[in-house]
Protein backbone atom coordinates (compact mmCIF):
# COMPACT_ATOMS: atom_id res chain seq x y z
CA UNK A 1 0.00 0.00 0.00
CA UNK A 2 1.05 3.60 -0.89
CA UNK A 3 0.10 6.60 1.38
CA UNK A 4 -3.09 6.39 2.82
CA UNK A 5 -5.26 9.20 4.08
CA UNK A 6 -8.42 9.06 5.44
CA UNK A 7 -11.01 12.37 4.31
CA UNK A 8 -13.91 12.95 6.34
CA UNK A 9 -16.05 15.19 3.66
CA UNK A 10 -19.30 17.91 4.98
CA UNK A 11 -22.59 17.76 3.70
CA UNK A 12 -21.27 19.48 0.74
CA UNK A 13 -18.83 16.96 0.12
CA UNK A 14 -15.99 18.81 0.63
CA UNK A 15 -13.10 17.73 3.06
CA UNK A 16 -14.02 18.99 6.95
CA UNK A 17 -10.73 16.72 8.24
CA UNK A 18 -8.07 14.89 6.69
CA UNK A 19 -5.47 12.32 7.80
CA UNK A 20 -2.39 10.14 7.49
CA UNK A 21 -2.51 6.87 8.18
CA UNK A 22 0.10 4.24 8.54
CA UNK A 23 -2.04 1.55 8.99
CA UNK A 24 -2.25 -1.29 6.25
CA UNK A 25 -4.42 -3.50 7.69
CA UNK A 26 -8.11 -3.27 6.32
CA UNK A 27 -9.74 -4.33 8.85
CA UNK A 28 -8.22 -1.74 10.99
CA UNK A 29 -8.83 1.02 7.97
CA UNK A 30 -12.74 0.06 8.03
CA UNK A 31 -13.27 0.61 11.75
CA UNK A 32 -11.19 3.69 12.15
CA UNK A 33 -13.37 4.86 9.00
CA UNK A 34 -16.42 3.91 10.96
CA UNK A 35 -15.50 5.78 13.86
CA UNK A 36 -15.32 9.33 11.89
CA UNK A 37 -18.52 8.18 9.93
CA UNK A 38 -20.05 9.03 13.77
CA UNK A 39 -18.60 12.75 13.08
CA UNK A 40 -19.42 13.26 9.56
CA UNK A 41 -21.29 12.51 6.96
CA UNK A 42 -18.60 10.75 4.56
CA UNK A 43 -15.30 9.11 5.34
CA UNK A 44 -13.54 8.17 2.22
CA UNK A 45 -9.89 5.84 2.77
CA UNK A 46 -7.42 6.76 -0.44
CA UNK A 47 -4.43 4.85 -1.30
CA UNK A 48 -2.09 6.67 -3.03
CA UNK A 49 -4.36 7.63 -6.33
CA UNK A 50 -7.73 5.33 -5.41
CA UNK A 51 -10.15 5.32 -3.46
CA UNK A 52 -10.11 2.13 -1.48
CA UNK A 53 -12.93 2.94 1.02
CA UNK A 54 -16.28 4.89 1.00
CA UNK A 55 -18.98 5.10 3.36
CA UNK A 56 -21.63 7.55 3.58
CA UNK A 57 -24.41 8.01 6.85
CA UNK A 58 -28.20 8.46 5.33
CA UNK A 59 -29.58 11.18 4.99
CA UNK A 60 -31.96 11.03 7.90
CA UNK A 61 -28.81 10.30 10.29
CA UNK A 62 -26.94 13.89 8.81
CA UNK A 63 -30.44 15.53 9.79
CA UNK A 64 -31.04 14.28 12.83
CA UNK A 65 -27.44 15.10 14.00
CA UNK A 66 -27.81 18.54 12.70
CA UNK A 67 -31.11 19.08 14.86
CA UNK A 68 -29.17 18.63 18.05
Amino acid sequence: MGEILLYALNEAGETAFAEQLREADRHRLRTLARERLKQYPAVEVWDGPMCVLRLRRAAEAVAADDAT
